[in-house]
C-alpha cells in the first residue's frame, strides 16, 4: 500500500478535521472515493461553512450531486444559495495558462470572497484527477502540496483535503504526496486504526492511540486493541481516545472492565468531554487504578 499511516504525526477521521488542516486522502474505488468526499462536504454544510468541491472533471454535475446526497440531506438548497460551489480546477487560472501559482491565487480569491460574504471558515475537497485532465506538472503539484500552499492555512480559516486515486498515480507519487501533507485521513470513513506511541520521559509507559469509530462495525479491531493493552507488560498504559469520532457504550464498558481486571496496572484514558462523561456514568470513579483525563 503506498500510503503508510505511521509516516504521519496526525491521522484523523474526516469528521475530526479542524480549520487550518491540509489533509491527504486516497481511494481505490468509487465507494471509498465518495465516502470521504461526501462526508467532508456534508459536514461542512452542516457547520455553516462555504464548501468548494473540485470533483473529477470527467464527471457530470448531476452525478456529483447524486453521490453527495447519498451521505446527507439534499444539496440543492446550499448549492442554490452559494454555500456549496461545484468548481473545476481550470477556473482557478483561466484565462491565463496553467500554473500552480495561479491555481493557488484562484483558491485564495475563493477563500477571500467567502470570508467577505460572511463565512467564518471555508473548506475544499479536491479530487486530484484534475492533474491528468489538465496536464499539470506533477512535480510542481507535489511542491504545492508540501510547501507552496502553506499561506492558505496560516489563519485557520481554510481546510482542504486532496484525494488521490491509487489506480491513477504511481507508488512514488502517492508516497510523496502523503508525506507532504501534515495530516492524513483514514483510508475509509467508519473504520478504526490503532497506533502505538511513546511519551517523552515515560520509559515504563505503553501508549496506544485509537483513531476513527469504536462501534459494532469495528468491534473486532477494538477488541484487538484492548488485547494489546492487556498484554502489555508496562505498569502504566495510556489509551488515547482523543481522535475517536464515536465510542459506543459497549466499547466504553469494555475499557472499564479491562482496567478493573488488572489492579497492578495503571490505565490512563485520554478523551474528549463527551466520552469522559460516558466513562464516569459507567463507574470509572470506582476503579482506583484508572484515571480519566477529559475535558
Amino acid at each position: 500500500m503506498p500510503f503508510h499511516a505511521e509516516e504521519h504525526a496526525r491521522i484523523v477521521s474526516v469528521e475530526r478535521l479542524r480549520p487550518g488542516d491540509h489533509a491527504f486522502a486516497s481511494y481505490t474505488d468509487e465507494e471509498s472515493r465518495w465516502a470521504t468526499i461526501g462526508s467532508f462536504t456534508q459536514t461542512g454544510i452542516s457547520r455553516g461553512e462555504r464548501v468548494l468541491l473540485f470533483a473529477d472533471p470527467a464527471l457530470p454535475e448531476t452525478t456529483v450531486l447524486e453521490h453527495l446526497e447519498a451521505y446527507g440531506p439534499p444539496v440543492g438548497p446550499p448549492l442554490e444559495c452559494g454555500q456549496l460551489k461545484l468548481l473545476t480546477m481550470d477556473q482557478m487560472w483561466r484565462p491565463a495558462t496553467i500554473s500552480v501559482e495561479r491555481q493557488m491565487a484562484g483558491l485564495r480569491r475563493e477563500v477571500e470572497e467567502a470570508l467577505d460574504e460572511g463565512y467564518a471558515t471555508v473548506r475544499s475537497a479536491i479530487d486530484m484527477a484534475w492533474v491528468a485532465s489538465y496536464g499539470a506538472d506533477i512535480e510542481r503539484v507535489l511542491w504545492r502540496e508540501s510547501e507552496g500552499c502553506h499561506p492558505l492555512f496560516a489563519d485557520a480559516h481554510y481546510t482542504e483535503i486532496c484525494t488521490y486515486d491509487e489506480t491513477r498515480f504511481d507508488d512514488d507519487v502517492l508516497g510523496r504526496a502523503a508525506v507532504g501533507h501534515p495530516t492524513a485521513l483514514l483510508r475509509r470513513p467508519g473504520t478504526l486504526l490503532a497506533r502505538p506511541f511513546t511519551e517523552d520521559g515515560e520509559r515504563d509507559t505503553y501508549g496506544l492511540r485509537l483513531v476513527g469509530e469504536a462501534d459494532l462495525s469495528t468491534r473486532e479491531e477494538f477488541n484487538d486493541a484492548l488485547r494489546r493493552v492487556a498484554d502489555s507488560a508496562a505498569p502504566r498504559v495510556v489509551l488515547d481516545l482523543t481522535e475517536l469520532s464515536f465510542l459506543d457504550v459497549y466499547c466504553a464498558r469494555a475499557v472499564l472492565l479491562l482496567a478493573a481486571a488488572d489492579e497492578a496496572k495503571h490505565l490512563v484514558i485520554r478523551c474528549g468531554g463527551i466520552h469522559a462523561h460516558t466513562f464516569l456514568l459507567l463507574g470509572a470513579l470506582d476503579i482506583p487504578q484508572l484515571t480519566v483525563e477529559g475535558e
